[in-house]
């Protein structure tokens, strides 16, 4: 289910693109699985079929759906690939920042090496490790 902020600063083709992706990724809509046609999303979303189009077309380009004209869209192939790749660009964006603040703070590597590893072992040990 895509939900839609509408108070919010993100484009609402971008919050599209998001939830659609969610979707995929949680296996919610699966590998050539149609979605639903332009027309609908945006009666479902109650926004213009123009912004369900842009966010269509984009994630088109980007090779999350495929277009069969006279058809429909659909969910590509590579699209649990994509979304992969994407989760860990977006971490890498993270641990960047993260890692900016920690110099700010004048930690070194060492330090910043540390703090991550004592984080990631209270997860585990608290149960919300890998595949949770």
């Amino acid at each position: 289910m895509i939900t839609i902020e509408t108070s919010g600063f993100i484009p609402i083709y971008e919050q599209i693109k998001k939830g659609i992706k969610s979707e995929i990724s949680l296996g919610v809509i699966k590998a050539n699985e149609a979605l639903p046609s332009i027309r609908d999303l945006a009666a479902e979303l109650v926004v213009n079929p123009n912004t369900v189009a842009r966010a269509y077309r984009e994630l088109e380009h980007e090779g999350f759906i495929c277009t069969r004209k006279g058809k429909a869209s659909f969910v590509s192939e590579n699209s649990s690939s994509l979304i992969q790749k994407d989760k860990v660009r977006l971490m890498e964006d993270v641990f960047d920042r993260a890692i900016s603040e920690a110099r700010k703070f004048g930690l070194d590597a060492a330090e910043i090496r540390r703090i991550v590893e004592s984080r990631l072992k209270n997860q585990e040990n608290r149960g919300e490790g890998e595949g949770r």
